[in-house]
């Protein structure tokens, strides 16, 4: 039996990239440089993830939990308004973990999905057929 994960490559992406940027974002409000920078690290692998395949992925999901760990520390040491970046730090890790269990079957899976073939829709209307309703017009 295979197992289906929740995040897929697009969802994992989208949930990385989100946390890297809220965690930029974050520490640039908080005025927190460290964890500004960090978050922009963060963002980076996040796009560079988009290139990689295969074993290039699980180490990108393990930088990514590194990534995630030292901005929750940094902004566990900035104080102030940079505490809202652990929120974020969540979500990076999460996306991280995703990347390095599932990341190196996403293109085989996606690969391995059968593309139903487009139907012509002129050549079934001149064979008679209505792509409608699936039934043979009456001629």
């Amino acid at each position: 039996m295979t197992r289906s994960p929740a995040l897929t490559a697009g969802r994992t992406a989208l949930l990385g990239a989100v946390g890297a940027l809220g965690i930029a974002f974050s520490g640039l409000a908080a005025d927190a440089p460290a964890v500004q920078a960090v978050g922009w690290a963060a963002a980076a692998g996040v796009g560079l993830s988009a290139m990689l395949r295969g074993p290039g992925l699980r180490v990108m999901g393990v930088l990514g939990l590194v990534l995630a760990a030292a901005a929750g520390v940094s902004a566990a040491f900035a104080g102030g308004w940079a505490w809202v970046s652990l929120i974020f730090c969540v979500g990076l890790g999460v996306a991280a973990l995703a990347t390095f269990r599932d990341g190196h079957t996403w293109r085989a899976r996606a690969r391995s999905r059968e593309k139903e073939p487009a139907r012509d829709l002129w050549k079934q209307f001149d064979a008679g057929e209505d792509p409608t309703r699936g039934e043979q017009l009456q001629g």
